[in-house]
This record gives C-alpha cells, structure tokens and sequence, in this order.
C-alpha cells in the first residue's frame, strides 16, 4: 500500500503539471490544432496518470554495504611441544557482539500509511457514488421508456457505419436529449416528440459515430482516473475537458463528409436538442 500510494502520488503531480500547462495554452490549440488532436491528448494524459511510465527507465545501480555479521569465525593457533609437528588450529566459534542497544520497540501508526488508507478509502466511495448514482439513474429513465423493435432511419444509419452489432432504441419522455448508455449492452435514448427523419438521421448519426469511436470506454476510464486522483482538483477540470473534446470532435468527425447544407441542418438539431 506504501508503495502504490507513493506511485499514486507522483503521478498525481505529474498529471497536475500537464493539465494545468494544457488548459493554459487552451486558447491556442483550441485555434490551431483539430478537435481530434485535442480529445488524443487529453486521453494521453488520462493514460499517463495510471501508467508509471518512469519506471520504464533502468535505473542506476546502487552499491548496498555489506552487513555486519552476528556471528564471525575467529581462527586461533594453539602451539604444540614437539617441534616437526605442524601446529593444530583450533576454530572456535566467537560471536560478534552489537553496540546497538537494545530497546523495545512499540507499535506506533505512521502518517504516510494512514494517508495511504484514506486515498483508498476516498477511492472506494467516490467509485461506489458514481455506480450507484449511474445504475438508479438508468433504472429511473428506463421506466418510462418505450422500446422501438424497428426504425428504418437507424437502420440505415448503422449501416452507413458499417455498425453490424444489435442496438436497441427506447423513447421517453424523461430524456430531453438523445443519448447513448451501456458499455456491454447499448442503448440510445431519444425524446418523445415528433422529429422528422432528417433530424432523426443526424441524431443517430451523433450517437452511433461516439460508440464506432468507444466514446463511452473512455468517459468511464476518465471517472476511473477521477477516483484514483479524487484528492487532486485539476483532474476533475480534465475530465470535464475530455468530455468536451469528446463532444466537439465527434461532431467535426460526423460534418467530416456532409454538404454545406447538411453541416447546418445536423448543428441546428443538435443546437435544438440542447436547448
């Protein structure tokens, strides 16, 4: 635990340095470089806040003193009275006595191993908040939810994608907003209100192009990088940034091949369905 935690730490400080450097020069990669570049370097720096990478890197030998031993052999010559008679060495066995003295250690907590047990324990309950707060609020939408078995436009959709795996489709009225949930089994939600087919398409275009690009493994690695550095305050401005990047490039990622006027007729759905 001593050692993880001190892991933990460095590269605490590690992705500290980085985030604050990156949401620094924001406001010019935001100009100069695309929505893509930026949602890889933040997920870049998610990976370097869980990898140790420096331990990678041989580090140089150290040359250990030899201990001291308890116990040394001494070697005593004991002369004899005849003179052609080679004398006898006796060994004997001497113990090598220490200085040290000899005083009882008691038990005692140190700080670092109780700051160890509270990151732990800070870790757990920040994981167990946000499963438990995502499992009753799918349970919620869910139901109020209508499943559709068949919808052309989605179809199509999918197909478009070259998708071939089943995702279901439910309405609610709950959702204001389409949304894609389920890692192992996806669902998209859409609101229950007349959309035409044109606006249905682009929303499943959206939705469909973040599970093709796994948007939703790595919105789940961010809160896990989260937990693990809960005590440091600029991870939760990362991952708020890897979501907005999320966001902006899967949208550059769907407008990529679109006309003019499809470019418009997806940004003002999306703009309709956020308001």
């Amino acid at each position: 635990m001593h050692e993880l935690f001190k892991t933990v730490l460095i590269l605490s400080f590690f992705g500290f340095g980085i985030t604050a450097l990156l949401l620094c020069l924001k406001p010019i990669t935001a100009k100069k470089f695309p929505a893509k570049w930026q949602y890889y370097v933040w997920i870049a720096v998610l990976l370097s806040m869980v990898i140790p990478i420096y331990k990678l890197f041989p580090a140089n030998e150290i040359y250990k003193i030899p201990m001291i031993p308890q116990a040394g052999i001494v070697q005593q010559i004991v002369p004899t009275d005849a003179e052609n008679v080679p004398a006898e060495v006796e060994i004997i066995e001497t113990p090598i006595m220490s200085n040290k003295p000899d005083i009882e250690q008691k038990p005692h907590i140190k700080i670092f191993d109780l700051l160890s047990y509270m990151w732990l324990f800070g870790m757990c309950i920040y994981l167990v908040v946000i499963i438990a707060s995502y499992i009753i609020y799918i349970i919620r939408k869910r139901k109020n939810a209508v499943s559709i078995t068949e919808n052309t436009v989605f179809n199509n959709v999918k197909k478009e994608l070259r998708i071939k795996r089943h995702i279901r489709i439910r309405m609610s009225e709950d959702f204001e907003s389409p949304m894609l949930v389920g890692v192992l089994f996806p669902v998209v939600y859409i609101p229950s209100k007349e959309i035409s087919d044109e606006n249905m398409r682009m929303i499943f275009l959206h939705e469909l192009t973040h599970y093709k690009r796994k948007d939703l493994l790595i919105k789940w690695f961010a809160l896990f990088v989260n937990a693990v550095h809960w005590f440091n305050p600029l991870t939760y401005l990362l991952c708020a940034n890897v979501g907005e990047a999320c966001e902006v490039s899967c949208d550059m990622s769907v407008t990529k091949n679109m006309s003019e006027e499809e470019q418009k007729t997806y940004m003002k759905t999306i703009l309709d369905l956020a308001q």
